[in-house]
């Protein structure tokens, strides 16, 4: 099997690695970036263009890892659409953006978070899949196969959905730690203290649905706590903004009717 990767970031950096260690040959990578695409291009063992009209046409697979308004701007730009399957990665974009380009094309999205420097064990990352048939579906089932055994069918509509609720417990959660973090440097205490809290908190929604694992002055409307809180973040108006917001939502989200 040949697969073309069509970015250079996190994802397609991922994706590359992990398909290249289960022997898929990585033929070619593009980016606009000629840099990035060398650099991801030597990791690989392959080669690399940043003019799309170079584009290797005789692959299986082109995968798409590209931010979400780039898509139809790339395909446009292809003199020729290669005949092979073509699929993107992102959580938002309708798999029917392809639609007019080619014929056979899906969605080939792994709901994790991505950085360039934190290797991921595929194995536990799940894969959402949508087909433009049922045959472009077999073959995106059995390439998932390579990587995982949490393979989902899940449509357009639902991953968008399934996105926003990863931006909440993913994105934004890690914004909170950020916040924590900066906290607890300011009054020159390691960020390591409240790692066993984190990982308990992560863990315990194994076992709980987060509405029951929910704990805090919040949820007990513990006013006294909240406004000192509250008090202490007057020096940075943001963080004070987003105490006040989250601690109002999970009051109202708790509250007995």
């Amino acid at each position: 099997m040949e697969i073309v990767l069509i970015g250079s970031g996190s994802v397609a950096t991922h994706l590359g690695l992990a398909f290249k260690s289960k022997g898929v040959i990585i033929k070619q990578v593009f980016s606009r970036n000629p840099a990035n695409a060398e650099n991801l291009a030597r990791k690989l063992g392959t080669t690399f263009i940043d003019d799309i009209s170079d584009l290797y046409m005789d692959a299986d697979i082109y995968i798409y890892a590209l931010k979400d308004s780039a898509l139809k701007t790339i395909l446009r730009k292809m003199n020729t659409v290669p005949r092979g399957i073509h699929v993107h990665t992102a959580g938002s974009v309708p798999m029917s953006d392809f639609e007019g380009f080619t014929a056979q094309f899906g969605v080939f999205y792994p709901l994790q978070t991505f950085s360039i420097k934190k290797e991921i064990d595929f194995s536990n990352v799940p894969v959402c899949l949508e087909a433009s048939n049922a045959e472009t579906q077999i073959a995106l089932v059995n390439l998932a196969k390579l990587l995982t055994d949490k393979i989902y069918i899940i449509n357009s509509e639902q991953r968008k959905q399934l996105h926003l609720a990863a931006v909440f417990a993913c994105n934004f959660t890690n914004y909170m730690y950020d916040i924590a973090a900066q906290i607890l440097e300011d009054s020159d205490i390691k960020f390591e203290i409240i790692e066993p809290l984190i990982a308990e908190t992560a863990d315990k929604i194994k076992t709980l649905n987060p509405y029951d694992a929910q704990t805090g002055p919040a949820v007990r409307f513990d006013e006294t706590t909240i406004d000192r809180h509250l008090h202490m973040l007057k020096g940075n108006s943001n963080f004070k903004k987003v105490y006040d917001l989250l601690s109002k939502s999970i009051y109202l989200r708790h509250k007995k009717q």
